[in-house]
């Protein structure tokens, strides 16, 4: 339990929720004094913490432009269906749609490795890669490119919980035939380790493994899935050992509307969607301690390791897949240039940053108070 705590302490501080802008198809060239309007939806519903994080992207954009900057902010459905956001703002429909890379995928295939993907980086390492390493200028390469639009990456979730199950994971073989629920790149690498991968929306997890439809499944953070009855149907939180990689979401701004919005306001924008980007991270980091001592004290979860001849396993057919799909795909063999670049110029001295951020329980012995 310990080693869990500081395992969230450790290099997986990343927040990430996600929301979204979205702006009236029309923006006129402002002048000092002028408020525009930009009309945005979110892909996720009000009552969704990623909603809320949008919410505060919006709030940020008022106060950084002083108020010259207002977003109509819409939740999911509301103006266009929610996986529809990104394509929405591509045409000019909205100004601005809030979505995770993975979602932007069926254009934009490289895309998702910028969210949770096998073998890729934790949520501090995304963080600094992609605003020191190079990875802000391939993504809005690629967004400019596929989407029309511009992205702002606004929130970073912290880790996902590997594997919620209630079936014990020992060996590899273990995955063989496990009927789990699994999204994107993640269900493509276990698929070809031979799990039995379904794709199923939020709201069907639950009951499916409630039901013996799955075994297993994987989605989001743990303050997320929390909320969300997970703990209730799953016995087994399985984390990697080494290090869990993160989701993010971004602002995708319809480029041409973007390119209206005066230099100042873009910077200001840009100001908010870095500022959002690291307050998701720690506020998540923060939810996500209080979900898992709710989940193990009222839920009687059992938080555990995922063995290391697993995730070896896990990590190595995920970097033999992503090898292949890179071979006919120059988007995605440049986002992975970019990322063993950092690695190689940064990795040897990643250990000593995570034990700068590592938690203790060192206090309580030596400062000893009555705790009622």
């Amino acid at each position: 339990m310990k080693s869990m705590f500081r395992m969230y302490g450790n290099g997986i501080f990343v927040a990430a929720l996600i929301l979204g802008i979205i702006a009236l198809a029309h923006v006129p060239v402002a002048s000092a004094g002028d408020t525009i309007t930009l009309r945005a939806q979110s892909a996720f519903g009000r009552g969704n913490g990623l909603f809320k994080a949008g919410e505060h992207f919006a709030f940020l954009v008022d106060k950084y432009t002083d108020g010259r900057v207002k977003i109509k902010f819409h939740a999911a459905g509301e103006v266009v269906p929610s996986g529809q956001v990104l394509e929405a703002a591509r045409q000019g429909l909205l100004d601005a749609g809030q979505g995770c890379p993975c979602v932007a995928r069926s254009k934009a295939y490289a895309a998702q490795w910028y969210c949770d993907v096998p073998d890729g980086q934790s949520p501090m390492e995304e963080i600094i890669w992609y605003y020191k390493g190079g990875g802000k200028e391939i993504f809005e390469d690629l967004i400019h490119k596929y989407y029309q639009s511009h992205p702002i990456m606004m929130q970073s979730m912290s880790t996902e919980v590997w594997l919620y199950s209630n079936s014990k994971i020992k060996t590899v073989e273990d995955l063989k035939g496990l009927k789990m629920r699994a999204a994107g790149m993640r269900g493509e690498v276990l698929t070809s380790m031979g799990a039995s991968v379904v794709v199923l929306s939020g709201g069907e997890i639950v009951p499916a493994l409630e039901r013996g439809v799955i075994d297993a499944m994987e989605m989001a953070s743990l303050n997320s899935t929390f909320p969300l009855g997970f703990c209730d149907v799953a016995k087994y939180l399985y984390m990697h050992p080494r290090k869990s990689t993160s989701p993010t979401t971004f602002f995708s701004f319809n480029l041409k509307v973007w390119n209206k919005l005066p230099k100042d306001i873009q910077a200001a924008i840009e100001k908010a969607g870095r500022h959002s980007h690291l307050y998701t991270l720690t506020q998540e980091v923060m939810e996500d301690t209080i979900a898992l001592k709710q989940a193990v004290e009222k839920q009687d979860s059992e938080i555990l390791f995922l063995p290391l001849e697993v995730a070896d396993a896990v990590d190595k057919a995920a970097a033999k897949y992503y090898e292949e799909k890179a071979k006919t795909n120059e988007d995605l063999a440049r986002v992975l240039r970019s990322w063993n670049k950092f690695k190689k110029d940064y990795g040897p001295y990643a250990k000593w940053i995570d034990n700068f951020n590592s938690t203790g329980d060192t206090l309580a012995p030596y400062y000893p108070i009555k705790v009622d």
